[in-house]
């Protein structure tokens, strides 16, 4: 994959964070314009992924919806249980999400988003409090720093696939 590529991505992932203030469908538009495996349908059921998995606090949306196009590309059909291949596939695939879990954390210090949020903001935000919910939205740049993150995540996942395909 050749930067222009990795470019377009990071690009795209980052102007849909800032124009739909949703980092985990952003994460996946940013991806699905290039990888032909990502469906519509993935994209669209990320949504819940945002604000830390569900608007929980958790791992970071961008994140999650990168492990999940990881896993969409490596991890065996569920098709393939009991074959011989199998348990050898799901192993791979296991080792590729914690080596790409491993190269988030190398970029962003953490998976989860309160301390991702607390490097961007210097606080952290609960989203399951409707006052800190409130105050992060209220950040002037909260979707363009978000954004950051987001296009950051669409181009190590990108760069990630296509290096071990």
């Amino acid at each position: 994959m050749k930067d222009k590529e990795l470019d377009m991505i990071e690009k795209k992932a980052r102007e849909t964070e800032i124009r739909d203030d949703v980092c985990s469908r952003s994460t996946f538009c940013g991806l699905s314009s290039f990888f032909d495996f990502i469906s519509e349908d993935i994209v669209n059921a990320s949504l819940n992924l945002a604000g830390g998995g569900g608007a929980a606090s958790g791992s970071c949306g961008a994140y999650t919806a990168a492990q999940l196009a990881v896993g969409l590309k490596f991890n065996p059909s569920i098709k393939e249980v009991g074959t011989a291949e199998f348990k050898e596939q799901e192993e791979l695939a296991q080792v590729k999400m914690m080596q790409f879990r491993d190269l988030f954390i190398e970029e962003f210090g953490t998976t989860l988003c309160p301390k991702i949020q607390k490097d961007l903001f210097g606080k952290e935000f609960d989203f399951t409090n409707l006052e800190d919910t409130e105050n992060f939205f209220n950040i002037e740049d909260h979707a363009e720093k978000c954004g950051e993150v987001v296009g950051k995540t669409a181009r190590l996942a990108a760069g990630f696939i296509e290096k071990n395909n």
